[in-house]
């Protein structure tokens, strides 16, 4: 999970906010709260939202786009009465993949302070401060660890460590590492990491965590 900057409104939304709210607002019964909710699906929607996560899972950071249609993501769900207006309002709007957002890890969970959250929101603050992104050389295991207690809810209720998602970042994170490790002393090695720590590519999180740790110790 790394920062991401919210991009400018879609102009569908800031055309239609407001009334898409206040038909949500005055909806007198389920299916037509629910009618009133679902316009966030529109395509111009989904299409910025691919643009501002770069075709990233929000949370994971795994590509989507090239081998399924991925989520529009809910940060507060819509299904929880405080939350429902915020279906339709942008800076609530996130992409992820199905497994992040899939009921078996979000789905509709919104923990409070109480219950250990809120959860890192990528948009409003830097994830790093909570999550550590740690690869152990010895292991070859690339692990999100939680450095606070939002850090460790968000890792656990998000799945960042589920087995499929380990066993894939941690092969793709173990190439990066040992390309790492040559970057003072060869040219196209540092051209590779300097790439890799860019928002666009697949757990730059990972790539700037390695930078960080094995190129700054050979300063």
């Amino acid at each position: 999970m790394i920062r991401v900057t919210r991009t400018q409104k879609p102009a569908l939304l800031a055309d239609k906010e407001t009334s898409w709210k206040r038909d949500i607002h005055l909806a007198s019964t389920d299916a037509a709260r629910k009618k009133a909710q679902d316009k966030y699906k529109h395509e111009d929607i989904k299409k910025a939202l691919i643009d501002m996560f770069r075709g990233k899972c929000a949370y994971c950071e795994s590509y989507i786009t090239h081998i399924d249609y991925g989520h529009i993501e809910h940060f507060k769900p819509k299904g929880t009465p405080a939350y429902y207006e915020l279906a339709v309002e942008w800076d609530n709007l996130f992409l992820a993949c199905g497994r992040c957002n899939g009921a078996e890890n979000k789905g509709t969970k919104f923990p409070l302070a109480d219950e250990g959250g809120p959860l890192v929101n990528p948009v409003n603050e830097e994830p790093s401060r909570h999550l550590r992104f740690d690869f152990d050389p010895k292991l070859k295991m690339a692990n999100v660890l939680g450095l606070s207690k939002r850090g460790e809810t968000t890792r656990i209720i998000l799945g960042l460590n589920r087995p499929e998602l380990l066993k894939h970042r941690s092969k793709f994170v173990k190439k990066l590492w040992v390309i790492a490790v040559r970057y003072h002393q060869d040219a196209e090695a540092r051209e590779i990491i300097d790439s890799a720590i860019g928002p666009e590519e697949e757990y730059s999180a990972f790539a700037r965590a390695l930078r960080k740790s094995l190129v700054r110790s050979q300063d």
